[in-house]
């Protein structure tokens, strides 16, 4: 009895062949599967770049504050004559030129708008020039000359002008306000130079004398 148990052949094994819908669900299942996978892939790609981004706007892109310095203010064209006949009167003629520089600390160039300059004799507007547009290239530093000629008629209607001539000294304001903008990749930002300065003019020394300026940037 064992012996004719040994020799039964074994029953054939049978493959059930997938059908058509079972094929066309695992290839779904496949596709999905391999969305998710790029879709994770992806979100942590643009988040690795988001991340970058950010570190770097603060960083290398961060829009720094230009500085601005006045270096120098001087007397080209200054004459002054005491009249005393019939009455006492000031004849007077000025130009002065304002030497500033601007530097830039930026990876960008600084694009300069139309800018001026006034000049002030307590408290009177003498003079206007206008400062034409320019560019300070990045990591450079850009030097301005204004020359001012300053208006005669405006700095004797002052009734203090004779009274600093006879005394030997004038004191004046320059007032400068320069727009810019600065563009680094995405980050657009603008901003506003303001330079006031206040000086004494010794009129015997043709010269000036103890000047003080204060330089103010916001962006």
């Amino acid at each position: 009895m064992a012996e004719t148990d040994q020799g039964r052949p074994l029953a054939p094994v049978r493959v059930h062949p997938r059908s058509d819908d079972e094929e066309k669900a695992l290839k779904t299942m496949n596709r999905r599967r391999k969305i998710k996978l790029c879709g994770c892939v992806t979100a942590i790609l643009l988040l690795l770049l988001v991340i970058v981004i950010v570190i770097l706007a603060f960083t290398v892109f961060k829009v720094k504050d230009p500085k601005v310095t006045t270096n120098e203010i001087q007397l080209t064209n200054f004459g002054v004559n005491l009249v005393q006949i019939p009455t006492p009167q000031v004849k007077i003629n000025m130009t002065m030129v304002v030497n500033m520089s601007i530097k830039n600390d930026n990876i960008a160039s600084i694009k300069l708008g139309n800018s001026t300059t006034t000049v002030y004799y307590r408290g009177i507007t003498v003079a206007d020039a206008v400062i034409p547009p320019g560019l300070v290239k990045a990591k450079k530093t850009t030097r301005l000359n204004v020359t001012i000629e300053v208006m005669a008629d405006r700095l004797v209607s002052s009734p203090n002008l004779l009274g600093d001539v006879v005394q030997g000294e004038m004191v004046m304001n320059t007032y400068s306000i320069i727009p810019g903008r600065v563009k680094i990749l995405f980050i657009k930002k603008h901003v506003e130079m303001k330079m006031n300065c206040t000086m004494t003019i010794n009129i015997s020394k043709r010269g000036i004398e103890n000047m003080t300026c204060t330089h103010k940037v916001k962006l």
